[in-house]
């Protein structure tokens, strides 16, 4: 019985095989019982083994393939690793050479607050950083110290405006702030028949009746101005009647 069921597992086994390894088969059923079930055993066995280890090619080459894609894939993160440490260190560096770098930006100019000043005098002179100080600040307070009064005001000359067809010209004083210009307004004297500025605006120029040229101002000029103080119009803190001291 065990012979038989035996002989039916190899024949299921072997049914694959050629035709000449099948003939050889049925040489073993006529030897002795006991060769014969060794013979089988044997045959199964090595039947068995083969099927569990056999592995197509294309596999082989399948998992080659995917081991060598992963082999890559790991180069590529470790490149990019040191890739990213270089621009990192490259970004310490840039950040501390820029951090050692003095900038030149000028500090802040703070005028004394306003509540503290003395008395005022007639005859004092104001800096024109100071007076547009206290007009952007507190316009309420400066109008109070300030306004509708005589003031003399000393300001380094940033610019001038000549007003066609009149006889009024104007010298622009330096502030602190960009919105808050001094504006000193002047009126031409009749001994004067022209006033225009030279070298592309940074020189007033007077022009006698006789044609002969007198300068008046030049810009980066500190000059002292005496004018009535009309308060603050929008951006501009305006001083009228004014002459130079």
């Amino acid at each position: 019985m065990i012979l038989c069921n035996l002989c039916t597992l190899l024949l299921k086994t072997v049914q694959p095989l050629a035709c000449s390894d099948l003939a050889l088969a049925f040489i073993f059923v006529a030897m002795k019982p006991a060769a014969i079930l060794l013979s089988l055993v044997a045959l199964l066995a090595t039947a068995v083994a083969d099927d569990r280890v056999a592995v197509p090619k294309s596999r082989l080459e399948e998992l080659e393939r995917k081991e060598a894609e992963l082999e890559k894939l790991k180069g590529d993160l470790h490149k990019t690793k040191g890739e990213n440490l270089q621009l990192k260190q490259q970004h310490d560096a840039d950040a501390a050479r820029l951090a050692s770098v003095p900038t030149n930006a000028p500090a802040p100019y703070v005028s004394p607050p306003l509540a503290t000043l003395p008395e005022f005098l007639e005859d004092q002179t104001i800096p024109a950083m100071d007076l547009a100080n206290y007009y952007h600040t507190d316009p309420v307070g400066a109008d109070q110290r300030f306004g509708n009064r005589q003031l003399k005001v000393q300001g380094e000359i940033v610019g001038f405006e000549v007003m066609g067809f009149t006889r009024i010209y104007r010298i622009l004083l330096k502030t602190p702030q960009r919105d808050t210009r001094v504006v000193c307004s002047f009126t031409r004297p009749e001994k004067y028949k022209a006033a225009f500025t030279t070298d592309h605006g940074e020189k007033l120029v007077a022009l006698l009746s006789n044609d002969v040229k007198v300068p008046l101002a030049s810009v980066g000029q500190t000059i002292v101005i005496e004018g009535h103080c009309g308060g603050r119009a929008g951006n501009e803190v305006k001083l009228s009647r004014c002459v130079i001291k």
